[in-house]
């Protein structure tokens, strides 16, 4: 198969038959066939039943399952058994174990707990990985190979910080460079070998450690230790490409630790893992648009709870029915083409046995039996339609950054400060309910094909990003640039001659006072020079203008008086800068006038709890909540899921999904 073509939707479930007797797994696969799934995850944990001894392997049951999957018509996904280091090897090889920042090591009975830069570990995972795919690898039934399993963590063992000194010789040349780069004769810090540098925690950062690591050091900690996990990741790959031309995946995790970004550079396919609740569903369009921009092919969501979860304690997650097909849909809708429910059959024996899954310990159907049956058929039914009309391109892009997230857990502005939450719901949920049609890109996408880029709470820019900025607003875009963002060095160092480092000539303006307004938000106000006003919080800066033009003023505060906001042309293109946070409606003002600008409009109107999504000649369209919501369109059209006219105003259902094609 091309890997960037899917012939099909694909629905299933994830299936541990190790688990269970021989005799019994005909039958599950027939009652996955009843329900209508098509494709399978497997022996993503199953490396004991293939090498219960150190180089003896059985493969014979797994290739027994998958002829049982092929003769179904059900393709399997092979996972990767890394995830789960066995008793004879962490036994003989202790090393292979994680070391926690304490200095203890992880023991035996958990997942998570190898060590990636153990070099035992990486040559054990490599033979493993070589034995199933000479044994299996062509097999008929394959469909894809996914790494491991919900990778991440960090590791402080000896083997690792070898590695780190290493690394940071190969960075920086000489221990005088490394010195000079981070600033490190503040405090007597400098070092005269790189031997002498330590390894703490790069958690290390919240307001309650007032005498942290330098944070230059943990930024480093956590660049090395993502390029340890990209290098995990692509000598796997190189494995199975020996043998396989299938495409590999692996699935994400929610959280900023590991920089999948640069992980999906050696993977054929974006992949996820999402246990949302209904709750908090309008979360997940974060998720969807990053990967959806993330590669030329739908992604997948490889794993989401068929019903409740109970990864510790038990929550309900999708509610209902109604619920498991909103999610589903959703996924689907906003540019994916698989999704593979966790679990499918509950466990006897072993952690997570209170987990929902589709079938009981006993054979039994759980609840979403029905709402499964009827997924898959209109998958079939749709499929065609949908994979030759996908989401259209995005023509405005908001950008996200690992390295933010490690910024913001260093070196903190307040409190509250988290990354993720404040980026999520300050500057991309209210796109989503908005309607604004958006991806979600990192600094180092291809910026050409958008007309507006949105960048706020980025520390650091890089070098080569601001030289990319700079080309892309001269040639014509709009840029809402800010807050806190560009004022941070490469090293995570502040600038000495300019407070950001050359992205003045962008803001047409220079630094005139940064402050806090901590413990003022009552006091101060921003006020626009179109009368609006609004409030801010946490760190602020104020301008002096140079080319461009103040468009707001701080009220109160130390910055009493100063512009907050700065608008300036570029060549063809034009920048807008926020000096401090602003809420919800100054800032979707301030998108919209750019939008404006360059002749793009939302996609549709109406209630902020309806996901509308444009696809090529139609909408997917979502209600996110359990009760009524009414949308807008700007047109009607055929509702695919029913076969009636629909629009351009929809009434829609509690969580009901339509597939609305206009022409």
């Amino acid at each position: 198969m091309n890997k960037n073509v899917d012939e099909r939707l694909l629905i299933g479930a994830s299936w541990y038959p190790e688990m269970w007797p021989a005799v019994e797994w005909s039958q599950d696969i027939a009652r996955m066939n009843e329900l209508g799934f098509n494709i399978v995850r497997l022996f993503e944990f199953a490396w004991h039943r293939f090498e219960p001894v150190e180089g003896e392997y059985d493969f014979s049951w797994a290739v027994h399952v998958l002829d049982l999957c092929h003769a179904a018509n059900i393709a399997v996904m092979v996972g990767t058994p890394t995830r789960l280091p066995l008793a004879w090897l962490t036994e003989k090889y202790p090393e292979v174990l994680q070391t926690h920042a304490n200095g203890k090591r992880a023991t035996h009975g958990m997942r998570k707990h190898y060590s990636v830069y153990s070099t035992v570990y990486l040559e054990k995972c490599a033979d493993i990985v070589r034995a199933m795919v000479k044994a299996f690898g062509n097999h008929p039934a394959i469909h894809s190979w996914q790494i491991d399993n919900e990778m991440g963590g960090a590791d402080y063992g000896t083997e690792a910080q070898r590695g780190f000194h290493t690394w940071l010789q190969r960075k920086y040349g000489t221990v005088e460079n490394l010195n000079g780069a981070w600033g490190l004769e503040f405090w007597s810090q400098a070092y005269s070998d790189f031997r002498q540098i330590p390894m703490p925690t790069s958690s290390v950062g919240s307001t309650e450690i007032p005498e942290r690591h330098h944070p230059s050091l943990i930024m480093a900690i956590s660049r090395y230790n993502n390029d340890a996990w990209t290098d995990f990741i692509r000598n796997q790959c190189h494995v199975i490409r020996e043998v396989s031309e299938k495409p590999i995946t692996t699935n994400m995790t929610p959280g900023f630790g590991m920089n999948w970004y640069q992980h999906n550079h050696a993977l054929d396919r974006v992949g996820h893992s999402l246990y949302r609740d209904v709750d908090h569903y309008h979360w997940n369009p974060m998720y969807f648009d990053r990967m959806r921009a993330e590669k030329p092919a739908p992604y997948w969501q490889l794993e989401t709870a068929p019903s409740w979860s109970a990864g510790g304690k038990i929550w309900n997650i999708h509610h209902d029915a109604r619920g498991i097909r909103a999610f589903t849909w959703l996924m689907m809708l906003m540019g994916g083409s698989m999704i593979i429910y966790w679990q499918w059959r509950e466990h006897w024996a072993g952690q997570e046995m209170l987990h929902g899954t589709l079938v009981t310990a006993t054979g039994k159907w759980r609840p979403n039996k029905e709402a499964m049956k009827q997924l898959s058929k209109e998958f079939e039914s749709h499929s065609e339609w949908l994979l030759a009309h996908p989401p259209i391109s995005a023509r405005v892009a908001l950008l996200q950054s690992n390295e933010a997230a490690w910024a913001f857990s260093i070196d903190p502005t307040d409190e509250n400060m988290s990354y993720d939450a404040r980026w999520r719901d300050d500057y991309h949920v209210p796109l989503v309910q908005h309607h604004i049609w958006r991806d979600v890109i990192n600094e180092e996408h291809d910026f050409s094909q958008y007309k507006v880029l949105i960048i706020p709470l980025m520390p650091i820019l890089k070098k080569s990003t601001r030289a990319r900025l700079r080309q892309w607003v001269a040639e014509g875009g709009r840029l809402l640039l800010g807050p806190l963002t560009g004022f941070r060095t490469d090293e995570f160092t502040a600038f000495t001659r300019h407070e950001f480092g050359g992205l003045e000539e962008l803001i047409g303006a220079v630094s005139a006072l940064r402050f806090p307004a901590h413990w003022q938000e009552d006091i101060i106000t921003v006020g626009l020079t179109d009368g609006t006003s609004t409030r801010t919080r946490a760190w602020c800066e104020a301008y002096e203008p140079v080319e461009g033009t103040a468009v707001a003023n701080y009220n109160g505060g130390y910055g009493d008086g100063l512009p907050a906001m700065m608008e300036n042309s570029f060549g063809k293109g034009k920048v807008i800068t926020l000096g401090c946070m602003v809420d919800e409606k100054t800032y979707i003002a301030l998108v919209m006038r750019l939008l404006n600008e360059v002749g793009i409009v939302p996609v549709a109107a109406g209630s902020a709890d309806v996901v509308v999504i444009p696809r090529e000649d139609g909408y997917g369209v979502v209600n996110l909540k359990e009760e009524e919501r009414t949308v807008t369109l700007p047109s009607t059209g055929i509702n695919l899921f029913t076969g009636k006219t629909v629009g351009p105003e929809l009434s829609l259902q509690p969580m009901e999904t339509m597939l609305i094609k206009t022409a």
